[in-house]
């Protein structure tokens, strides 16, 4: 099963298990731009956009553990979200009817080939979780320049340090330890702040004008149950289920909480940090 085919299936799973932990690094990331200087004239992509996290801190009232001065922008800029998969395009737009976002709009697009957008189109680029799952990483920063206003901003974030897939391998080894599947799977170089800049050089941006921070979002399922529970969603057993027995997939709540350290089972806190790139374009 492809990326695309797994986020199809599984996008309203995606906003529901994973989504206020992305929207939390999102809002951090979001709060390094120059939000007091946007208006109703500004154009923001929304690279990778999913179910339209972004697209919410910018335009919706923010939820009750996210407080950035500027959020959500007044008076509200253009929006415009890409996404690869097409249900998390239905519901971007799903998201747009319900919250009754007017300056938005949303399009299956390839994150990594902006052609449809002109050059200099966008005052900032925000992709949050996005950059690791492209064809070529390189060339899609070159496109992120290239849309890019002069002055204007790319905000990109990757993963630092992620407790949650090191839970989902140990309960898969257990039950299939010679599987060699790897849950949530990202090339390790992917989470070193080098590589973020590599990239980001090497797609145009020069390198006194990239600045690195971290954020912990952490995965909050609220108990150790909520744990279990969210690490058994489709989202991410779909792909690891696939050919299994019942008796299998009846041990899998048992393993995960095996897994599980005592304070992650008296808090359901999950260690979840990022890298967040800042990257403005000169010229």
């Amino acid at each position: 099963m492809s990326t695309k085919q797994h986020f199809n299936i599984n996008a309203s799973a995606y906003e529901e298990t994973a989504g206020a932990t992305s929207g939390r690094l999102a809002a951090v990331a979001l709060s390094h731009l120059p939000l007091s200087s946007y208006t109703s004239s500004s154009h923001i992509l929304d690279s990778a956009a999913g179910p339209g996290i972004v697209a919410k801190l910018l335009l919706s009232s923010s939820p009750a553990d996210v407080s950035v001065p500027g959020l959500p922008i007044s008076p509200p800029p253009r929006v415009t979200g890409i996404d690869l998969a097409p249900v998390m395009i239905e519901s971007f737009l799903a998201n747009k009817a319900a919250l009754g976002w007017t300056t938005a709009d949303a399009l299956v697009q390839d994150s990594g080939d902006l052609s449809p957008f002109k050059y200099a189109e966008f005052d900032a680029v925000v992709m949050n979780l996005g950059i690791f799952t492209l064809k070529d990483p390189v060339a899609g920063v070159a496109e992120i320049y290239r849309v890019l206003k002069p002055g204007g901003y790319a905000v990109i974030t990757t993963w630092k340090a992620r407790r949650a897939p090191e839970i989902l391998q140990g309960a898969l080894d257990a039950i299939r330890p010679n599987s060699g599947l790897k849950p949530m799977y990202m090339p390790p170089e992917w989470l070193t702040k080098e590589k973020l800049v590599s990239v980001m050089e090497a797609g145009g941006f020069p390198s006194d004008q990239i600045k690195i921070s971290e954020s912990s979002p952490n995965w909050e399922t609220g108990s150790g149950e909520g744990a279990v529970k969210a690490l058994s969603s489709p989202m991410w057993t779909a792909k690891l289920w696939e050919g299994w027995s019942n008796e299998e997939k009846i041990r899998w709540g048992g393993e995960i909480r095996k897994q599980l350290r005592d304070h992650e089972k008296e808090t359901g806190i999950l260690e979840m940090s990022a890298w967040i790139c800042v990257a403005r374009k000169t010229s």
